[in-house]
C-alpha cells in the first residue's frame, strides 16, 4: 500500500528548544499506527503539525500526496483530530454541536446520523455541560469523522477515561479502521497501541528510536 503520511527530515524548535529532531517517518494507508513514549517526547507537536496546527521549523510532510505547509486548507478536509481534550462547545446540544461542525466542513454529513454510530442518539438535545468525559470524547469522535476522512489522528485520547469508557472508545475506533480509515495514535499507554494498532514507532527526546510491528519493538519501549 502506498503510504498517506510521509514525513522526512522533520525537525520543531521552539525558543531554542527542539521538539522534535529529523525524523523521517513513512505510515500506509490503511494502516493503525501507534506513535508511543513518554510524555514530553514530542507526540503532541508531531500531531498539530499534521493537523496543521503547527508549521515544522524544516523537514517536509505529505498526507495523501499533499505538502501540509503549502496546503493546509486540503489538509483539513481529508484528516479528524481527537485530541484528550475534548473541544466542543459546552452550552450547544449535541446534535447543535455536531451541526455546527457540519456547517463548518460543508460536508453533508446527517447529524442523527453520526450521533447513532457513537450512541448518543438519547442525548441528542442534552446540553454537552451535562456530559460525562466519556461521552464528551464519542461525540469529539462524531465531530472529527463528519466529513468522512481518510486519516484519523488520535492524541492521547484515552486519558481521563474510565474502563467503560475506554472499551466503548477502543470499539468505535476499531470500527472506523475496519471500514478502511487510517489510524494514528499517539499515547504513553501500551495497552491502547496494542488494542487499536498493528504498527508503531516510539519517539523520546524528540528522536525516532524504534519503528516496526508493535510485538517487535515492544521490549524497548519505557514510557
Amino acid at each position: 500500500m502506498p503510504a498517506i503520511i510521509e514525513i522526512e527530515n522533520l525537525s520543531k524548535k521552539f525558543s531554542g528548544f527542539t521538539a522534535l529532531k529529523d525524523i523521517s517517518l513513512d505510515i500506509k494507508k490503511g494502516d493503525s499506527f501507534a506513535v508511543l513514549g513518554p510524555n514530553g517526547a514530542g507526540k503532541t507537536t508531531l500531531i498539530k503539525i499534521l493537523s496543521t496546527l503547527i508549521k515544522p521549523t524544516s523537514g517536509t510532510v505529505r498526507i495523501d500526496g499533499i505538502d501540509i505547509v503549502e496546503d493546509p486548507l486540503e489538509i483539513k478536509k481529508i484528516i479528524g483530530v481527537v485530541s484528550h481534550e475534548p473541544y466542543l462547545y459546552n452550552e450547544l446540544t449535541a446534535r447543535e454541536n455536531l451541526q455546527f461542525f457540519i456547517d463548518l466542513y460543508g460536508c453533508r454529513a446527517d447529524p442523527e446520523e453520526l450521533l447513532l454510530k457513537v450512541n448518543l442518539k438519547p442525548k441528542a438535545d442534552d446540553f454537552v455541560s451535562t456530559f460525562s468525559r466519556g461521552m464528551k470524547q464519542r461525540l469529539s469522535i462524531a465531530r472529527s469523522i463528519a466529513h468522512n476522512p481518510k486519516l484519523l489522528l488520535l492524541d492521547e485520547p484515552t486519558v481521563g477515561l474510565d474502563i467503560k469508557s475506554r472499551k466503548d472508545f477502543y470499539k468505535m475506533i476499531k470500527d472506523l479502521h475496519k471500514k478502511g480509515t487510517t489510524i494514528l495514535l499517539t499515547t504513553h499507554l501500551m495497552e491502547d497501541a496494542e488494542v487499536l494498532c498493528r504498527n508503531g514507532a516510539i519517539i523520546d527526546g524528540g528522536h525516532v528510536d524504534a519503528t516496526g510491528k508493535l510485538m517487535d519493538i515492544r521490549g524497548r519501549i519505557s514510557c
